[in-house]
């Protein structure tokens, strides 16, 4: 170790006994880098010679007196759980409450009844204008030479055409147009005339409000605010939307999944996409096109105007209404419906 050392610190040493030039005017300057160097390398000789010292330890706290024990851990968990609790009470926890806090929402809008109204009224102004007419000029002014049993005869045919208009005009009303979910918030006047009747025992978190058609044409819809226990379905919505999506509910089949559901939309896109393409490719028979598909829809309104064929009754408080199940939208395929309104088995119509 002392032959390492003494190569270590060799040129430094050497400049004690290397002979100096002659002396200079920089003689005071030499001197002292000597006697720096001479300084600078006991002080290393000696940090290399000296021990290392272990670090000291740190000193131990003093211990806390001795007392009760006190259970933080027992306070955080309650105070955790009381905070969990408020958050809980704070979130919706029913389908009404969740909708609720959106605002309006629309559950059901029914298709365009323009053609089968047209049909209803159409019918029911020929029946009674038949009616009227065969009462003057048989009943009340019977012609000359006339038998005694005609204006009788004609009595009961009047009864059965004025009956019959009676039938289409009657069509024409009652149908429901739109159902939606309104707060209690936004109908607290109605609702708390509601309350007062005695028509709800208490508040709920929405109420239903039900548009429908008049009797009478160009006149607004008849809008009607009720509790979700007065609206009661003729079955469950899901089921009427899953069939016609594809996935028949009532045969027992499950719904369609996410990627059944993405394939089916993907088709119906492609269809668009190849029905507009040939309408863009075959332009000069478009006009004919549109006509038949025109006259088509305006035919099925007035056939359908005579059997009533799609409709439902739908009970709305204590009176029945119809509920236009051949088509229109939905919310979320009719389960929106299905969770808020309780059902009530009918046969369709």
């Amino acid at each position: 170790m002392a032959a390492s050392l003494s190569l270590a610190f060799r040129p430094r040493l050497l400049l004690l006994v290397r002979p100096q030039p002659a002396p200079c005017k920089c003689a005071a300057t030499q001197a002292r880098l000597l006697f720096r160097a001479r300084f600078s390398t006991s002080r290393l000789l000696q940090k290399i010679a000296r021990p290392s010292r272990p670090a000291p330890k740190p000193a131990a706290k003093p211990a806390a007196p001795a007392g009760p024990k006190t259970a933080p851990a027992r306070t955080a968990p309650a105070a955790v759980a009381g905070s969990a609790t408020s958050q809980a009470a704070r979130l919706p926890s029913t389908y009404a409450e969740q909708l609720a806090q959106r605002g309006r929402t629309l559950l059901y809008e029914a298709p365009s009844h323009f053609w089968f109204r047209a049909g209803c009224f159409s019918s029911a102004t020929f029946c009674i204008s038949y009616t009227v007419y065969q009462y003057w000029t048989v009943i009340l002014h019977p012609p000359e030479g006339l038998m005694w049993w005609v204006p009788h005869a004609f009595g009961l045919i009047l009864v059965f055409m004025a009956g019959m208009g009676t039938y289409f005009v009657m069509g024409a009303g009652r149908i429901v147009r739109s159902i939606e979910a309104v707060p209690a918030a936004a109908a607290a006047a109605a609702a708390a005339k509601k309350i007062a009747a005695g028509g709800a025992a208490q508040t709920p978190p929405v109420y239903i409000e039900v548009a429908t058609r008049r009797v009478v044409p160009f006149m607004p819809p008849k809008k009607m605010l009720f509790a979700p226990e007065e609206v009661q379905l003729p079955f469950r919505m899901y089921t009427l939307y899953a069939a016609r999506n594809g996935a028949d509910a009532a045969a027992g089949q499950k719904p369609l999944g996410l990627a059944e559901r993405v394939r089916a939309e993907r088709a119906a896109r492609e269809a668009r996409t190849a029905a507009r393409k040939y309408a863009m490719d075959h332009i000069l028979t478009a006009p004919f096109r549109d006509a038949a598909k025109a006259f088509g829809t305006a035919w099925a309104g007035i056939k359908r105007s005579f059997h009533r064929e799609g409709f439902a009754k739908i009970k709305l408080g204590k009176e029945e209404y119809k509920l236009d199940v051949t088509g229109g939208w939905a919310l979320d395929d009719g389960r929106a419906m299905d969770r808020l309104l309780p059902v009530r088995p009918n046969a369709l119509r």
